[in-house]
């Protein structure tokens, strides 16, 4: 554990996360104190949003002394954001530990643990919402995007902040409980058989990602509000049931925060297996 522990503050929250995404990005939007730095004390960042928030990887001050070129341990999952309040609650600090931005001691030894407990507090619903903290969390989330993003939307132009655009969505509502307890006097074989869609889970509506100016126009021109149809839209419709709800097979990595109905992850192995798979009747074909 680190005796000292020094606050970075992004002040402009969305340069801040294509910085920490792309180290050659030209956004340099860090404030931070002028008190002594020593290489490796832990840094944690904070960014402007709305209200403000931490993130939940620690970053370590190299050679130079300097904490806005603090080197950042990224997680094999993508980082958290935790809103400063809710951190200053479960540290038990009495005010903004901003204030001096430096811990020293105890202090910055619990900062670092509240940190750590958080690392990995964060789910689907988190990515919800149409706050600043939730855009945040969406464009730091969005992995399978960021490679996309890098190549498409050019986290190292001086306009990068403009053609990256963060859909969000509203949060997911509560499904209604099945009832336990039914008031027929029938067998429950006698209520039918199940229906042959049981095996595909429904899909949501919509979902948060990252898109590019091109694709966004690409939405608006076809009067598309949900992520989740645009991406099926790019698929071919199903042979046998016409539907549009063409999944494409993808391999690699299978742990990803934000659901990608439009994607079938089958594992790191490739297999001479069928391309597409319709979601709505289970067909595949190449």
């Amino acid at each position: 554990m680190t005796q000292t522990l020094h606050f970075i503050e992004g002040s402009d929250w969305k340069d801040a996360v294509i910085a920490l995404l792309d180290s050659r990005s030209p956004y340099r939007p860090w404030r931070y104190g002028f008190g002594e730095a020593r290489s490796g004390d832990t840094v944690a960042i904070v960014l402007n949003t709305d209200p403000p928030s931490v993130l939940t990887a620690l970053g370590r001050i190299g050679a130079d002394g300097r904490p806005d070129t603090a080197l950042v341990n990224w997680p094999m999952s993508p980082p958290g954001l935790i809103d400063l309040a809710t951190l200053a609650m479960i540290g038990d600090f009495d005010e903004d530990p901003r204030t001096s931005w430096q811990l020293r001691g105890n202090d910055a030894i619990a900062m670092e643990q509240s940190l750590t407990e958080c690392a990995y507090r964060h789910g689907e619903s988190e990515l919800c919402g149409h706050s600043s903290v939730v855009a945040a969390r969406i464009l730091l989330h969005s992995e399978g995007g960021v490679h996309r993003v890098r190549r498409q939307h050019r986290l190292t132009a001086t306009n990068a902040r403009d053609r990256v655009h963060i859909h969000t969505v509203d949060a997911r509502s509560r499904q209604l409980p099945v009832p336990l307890i039914r008031t027929e006097r029938r067998p429950s074989y006698q209520f039918g058989g199940s229906p042959e869609s049981w095996q595909h889970p429904e899909s949501p509506t919509d979902t948060p990602g990252v898109l590019c100016l091109r694709c966004r126009q690409h939405m608006r021109d076809e009067d598309c509000t949900s992520l989740v149809d645009f991406r099926f839209a790019r698929h071919p419709r199903c042979p046998r049931c016409r539907a549009g709800r063409t999944q494409k097979a993808v391999y690699g990595d299978l742990a990803h925060p934000v659901s990608q109905p439009w994607l079938d992850r089958r594992g790191c192995v490739r297999s001479d297996d069928h391309a597409w798979t319709c979601s709505a009747c289970g067909l595949q074909w190449w």
